[in-house]
């Protein structure tokens, strides 16, 4: 029976490694740089083709379409509506256009920037990070003349900005990791989120996840944005210099800029690790009075107990079959949160 079961893991296990590959979409692109979704379309910014370019992600065999040429080294791109904003890059510059004009023209919004690469709409404030000035900066859309402002500074080459909960996140290239501004904070700083990320260019949220491009080790990753102890975990490797991603529905779009492509990868596809931490960990007892249980951990893993009030009121490590002692705890119902993503209500009696 044991000898079945093996068997049965390891034909699993290789099911999972052959569904796990991505999907070309688009080839024969100019040096695909930042990518963005907007209804069913992805528009794709080509950096030494000089042109914004976009695909019908429903059609079932995509080809490009020019959108504008003669932007020159167009990095990031960011939609107001129908505007889209450019940052050209080697033009320093920002400039925009309106997507729904037959033949768009592009006007400078902002000029005077040193090499802009990722922007980011939040409200009518436009963030730049730029990359010859190691800071990230600002601009109010609405106004007649747009002033830059600086937000933070010495970032050793930041790259791209995503928001998220009132939050910053962005990605250091020089430095391998992302920093995070808390925009409500009074002083704004951009602190450590996580380190070890190798060249990260790319960023996206879907949902509580962050997916980075890691350019020089050819991957995807993703970190849980309501971990408390935030570590990146592989999606797809394998890739030929990953640097825009994008999400449409359940799949991941990915720019592979050494192989001049956009290619697709299915968020669907769980990992094995994935796969049986989402079916086998169980908590026992429950309700209980004294302790309690985890079955099914493959690791030692970080957890956090919180009260019906969401405070935080116990943490520490747990391994599988270890208990976890609530005597002192009054009766009532907790929330257990593990580190890998799961979370357990147990109710003390």
């Amino acid at each position: 029976m044991k000898q079945i079961y093996i068997l049965a893991l390891i034909t699993f296990i290789t099911c999972v490694k052959i569904s796990a590959q991505t999907t070309d979409v688009v080839t024969g692109l100019d040096n695909p740089n930042f990518i963005k979704v907007k209804n069913n379309e992805l528009y794709i910014s080509e950096f030494t083709g000089n042109k914004i370019s976009k695909i019908d992600l429903n059609a079932i065999t995509p080809t490009t379409t020019d959108v504008i040429t003669n932007v020159i080294d167009p990095y990031g791109i960011q939609f107001n509506g129908n505007d889209l904003y450019i940052s050209e890059s080697n033009e320093f510059k920002i400039s925009t256009i309106d997507i729904s004009e037959t033949s768009p023209a592009a006007t400078d919004v902002v000029t005077d920037l040193n090499l802009p690469t990722g922007i980011l709409l939040n409200g009518s404030d436009l963030y730049i990070a730029e990359t010859g000035e190691d800071k990230i900066s600002k601009i109010d859309i609405n106004s007649d003349n747009p002033t830059i402002t600086d937000i933070v500074t010495d970032l050793d080459n930041p790259i791209d900005i995503v928001f998220h909960e009132n939050n910053l996140y962005i990605s250091v290239r020089n430095e391998n990791k992302i920093s995070k501004i808390d925009l409500s904070a009074t002083t704004l700083v951009a602190n450590d989120y996580i380190t070890g990320i190798n060249t990260p260019m790319g960023l996206v949220v879907n949902g509580s996840d962050l997916y980075v491009s890691e350019y020089e080790s050819n991957k995807i990753s993703k970190i849980d944005l309501n971990s408390d102890n935030p570590t990146a975990t592989d999606v797809v490797t394998d890739l030929e210099g990953p640097i825009g991603i994008a999400i449409f529905g359940t799949d991941l779009y990915i720019s592979e800029i050494l192989a001049n492509k956009i290619s697709k990868f299915s968020l669907n596809t769980l990992s094995v690790e994935e796969f049986l931490l989402k079916n086998t960990v169980e908590v026992y007892p429950n309700p209980t009075s004294d302790y309690f249980q985890i079955s099914g951990l493959i690791d030692i893993e970080n957890y956090s107990i919180y009260n019906n009030l969401g405070a935080k009121i116990k943490t520490g490590k747990i391994s599988n079959q270890e208990k976890i002692d609530i005597q002192n705890l009054a009766n009532g119902l907790y929330m257990l949160k593990l580190e890998n993503g799961n979370k357990v209500k147990i109710i003390k009696k």
